[in-house]
């Protein structure tokens, strides 16, 4: 198959122009980009000359990397000086200066930021098509322009596998806090192994199922957020929740206990105390009236310090699984530019009350797995 659309880009953006070069590649025409056609021992710069003079179009990812690229600029002229048809895509926005600058003016910028890559990519090949890159027998603008709505089925395929991503990453957050805690019962040496690796035990798996639940709730919304963009998602733009919930959930759990343990030396979490009066008591009435009315402060006192612990948890993994979903967002946006800001707030919001039911889910699991175990 002759090359006959030629791709100038940056190599900051090779993972986007692999996957557009190769779609191009399979349902269009040839397609020319230097890391699919130069051979070991060929003179690059003459090839890509080559290739340049040869094509029938010329495709210019546009990014701030491309338009500080003396190589791009040295493309997009050679373009210029032998009157090859430019199609410009707007991947990532910068300011345009020179003939980049021309470009974007004069010339209809296809901008990826717009629409999901699906859409976007039939609005090239119709561009392709109008210049001649493609012969199409029969062809009736729009070319290849069929029904670009993802279906459910392609949405709740892929919760299942956050779900993992999540759970994945709640276990091993679980078996950070562990090994921590057995260090410091194996230092102090105040519990029998038997009951200390129950408790571990009980930690990972309850983190485990949390960390499932919770993601099956924040797949959903992530998915129902972005179905537009689903066809584009894959594991690997899920794995990198394993890393931020093992790396952010110790130190939401840190975090929360700093900020109790000051509410409680400021007096900001205190219980006001009763005196006891012992008028007409005995003196073992009066002792019992006294010793009881410490307990009392003491259970509330804790049981408070207990509440405001797990709110502030409650807080910080909201807050964290809104910065997880961000990065989650920032992680699928090198395929999918056209994210919009909404959508991305929705998927944000949707891994902050997933977390906030693992959590919940946890402290269940918990509860019923000690019970079981009589820990």
């Amino acid at each position: 198959m002759n090359k006959d659309i030629f791709i100038s880009y940056s190599r900051r953006d090779q993972e986007f122009v692999t996957r557009l070069a190769a779609d191009l590649d399979t349902q269009v025409a040839g397609v020319w980009f230097d890391q699919s056609a130069i051979q070991v021992g060929q003179n690059w710069h003459d090839e890509i000359m080559d290739g340049i003079r040869e094509c029938k179009a010329f495709v210019l990812v546009l990014s701030p990397d491309a338009a500080e690229s003396r190589y791009v600029r040295e493309e997009v002229n050679k373009a210029l000086e032998l009157g090859k048809p430019i199609i410009p895509v707007l991947y990532r926005p910068a300011e345009w200066t020179g003939e980049f600058a021309v470009l974007v003016h004069d010339i209809q910028t296809l901008d990826m930021r717009l629409g999901s890559y699906r859409e976007n990519f039939q609005e090239l090949v119709d561009g392709l098509v109008a210049v001649g890159a493609v012969k199409v027998e029969g062809y009736e603008k729009p070319f290849m322009r069929g029904e670009t709505k993802v279906g459910l089925g392609e949405v709740f395929r892929k919760i299942p596998a956050w779900a993992f991503a999540w759970g994945g990453g709640w276990t091993a957050f679980w078996f950070i806090v562990s090994f921590l805690l057995l260090i410091l019962s194996i230092s102090q040496n105040d519990t029998e192994s038997g009951e200390l690796f129950a408790t571990l035990f009980v930690l990972l798996i309850s983190g485990g199922i949390g960390g499932f639940v919770g993601g099956l709730f924040a797949g959903l919304f992530t998915m129902l957020a972005l179905r537009p963009n689903a066809p584009s998602i894959s594991w690997k733009h899920m794995s990198p929740t394993i890393r931020i919930w093992a790396i952010s959930g110790p130190l939401g759990m840190v975090v929360s206990g700093i900020v109790t343990a000051i509410m409680v030396s400021l007096g900001a979490i205190s219980v006001q105390g009763n005196d006891v009066s012992c008028e007409g008591l005995g003196f073992g009435e009066c002792l019992g009236a006294g010793i009881g009315n410490a307990l009392g402060e003491a259970i509330l006192f804790i049981l408070i310090i207990v509440l405001v612990f797990f709110l502030l948890l409650g807080v910080v993994w909201f807050l964290t699984g809104m910065f997880a979903g961000r990065q989650a967002v920032r992680h699928i946006r090198r395929l999918e530019p056209g994210i919009t800001a909404n959508q991305s707030r929705k998927v944000s919001l949707g891994w902050g009350c997933g977390a906030l039911v693992a959590t919940a889910v946890v402290i269940l699991v918990i509860g019923v797995l000690s019970s079981i175990l009589g820990l």
